[in-house]
């Protein structure tokens, strides 16, 4: 399994296939209804042996779709087109080292910012917090709840943030694990002077760094501008903190 599989279905039906039915244990799903709940928030569980969704709670109230239409699938498809590619890489990356370090696992967080949708088309941004709440006897992910809080009062820009806290994880080696396809679009040489350009560095400053002219910076700033399609160095910080250079 990879962090780049295109379909998240496919990917969690090979999830489902590594747990051992004989293996499962049981929760009791009903201490999950006296979760308190502003309007402006959403819970659910998804079972992994499954791959569907045994409890959701306040989707009518926050988001406006009743509970028929909720499953898996349908929350799936709520993120964000822009926002869809990158959660989802960082979802399968969370889940594949909790896999990979199933003593661990149980506990583990994942912190993401994203946009979505409500039933009238509108997007909001929310902070989803999903931890694993319980594993099967082989300590394989088994339980997860997931909440989505609305945060767009504080935060209206189209950023995704993150953070997964799992034991013993190396935070830098998993960064470079998520972003790899995105950050190889640009040259060694690009990368360090879009880390330059975040800490304002002047061309002058640059080029005196790097033993090169003004020019050549000049050049290589243009050539980034156009791979990331930014027009200014604000555009550009944000866009390389969404792909994790800075």
């Amino acid at each position: 399994m990879s962090i780049d599989d295109d379909n998240m279905g496919v990917f969690f039906e090979r999830i489902k296939e590594t747990i051992e039915v004989t293996s499962l244990k049981e929760i009791d799903l009903n201490g999950f209804d006296n979760i308190p709940l502003s309007h402006n928030e959403c819970i659910f569980v998804s079972d992994f042996s499954k791959n569907e969704l045994v409890f959701h709670k306040g989707f009518q109230t926050f988001l406006g779709y009743s509970d028929d239409d909720i499953s898996i699938e349908f929350i799936r498809n709520l993120y964000h087109p822009n926002d869809a590619i990158l959660t989802n890489r960082i979802f399968r990356a969370a889940i594949l080292y909790s896999l990979d370090h199933p003593k661990d696992s149980l506990g583990n967080e994942l912190f993401i910012s994203l946009r979505i949708k409500k039933n009238n088309g509108s997007y909001r941004k929310v902070l989803s917090k999903s931890s694993i709440i319980e594993v099967d006897k082989n300590n394989k992910i088994l339980y997860v709840l997931t909440r989505y809080t609305d945060i767009s009062f504080m935060d209206h820009t189209e950023n995704i943030n993150w953070n997964f806290k799992a034991n013993n994880l190396n935070k830098e080696t998993f960064k470079r694990l998520i972003y790899k396809n995105d950050q190889k679009h640009f040259t060694k040489r690009e990368t360090e002077i879009i880390i330059e350009i975040a800490k304002k560095r002047s061309s002058k400053e640059i080029a005196d760094k790097y033993s090169i002219s003004k020019h050549t910076v000049a050049t290589h700033r243009k050539q980034i501008y156009f791979k990331c399609n930014c027009h200014n160095p604000a555009e550009l910080i944000n866009f390389s903190r969404g792909i994790g250079i800075v």
